[in-house]
């Protein structure tokens, strides 16, 4: 009977181990998929970064050539007058 018990005992363990195991793998498949998805994300924000930064750096170059325009035409302006 204690045979029996045992047995019984090593198969529950068996089946406990078994039950971590396939938890375990399946955690790791969903860490897995999950930096996929981080890294595919990190891939967007950056490119969408980079774009905003050339987007700024065009209105500042554009902002600065109106500036200059600007200063020239109201030199202009200031020396006909004179």
């Amino acid at each position: 009977m204690k045979g029996d018990e045992f047995k019984k005992f090593l198969e529950d363990i068996n089946g406990k181990f078994d039950t971590l195991i396939e938890g375990q793998r399946l955690f790791g498949k969903k860490l897995d998929r999950h930096s996929d998805e981080n890294k595919k994300e990190f891939k967007e924000v950056r490119s969408d970064l980079l774009i905003l930064k050339k987007d700024v750096w065009e209105v500042r170059k554009d902002l600065s050539e109106h500036r200059e325009n600007t200063e020239l035409h109201v030199i202009k302006k200031k020396k006909k007058a004179s």
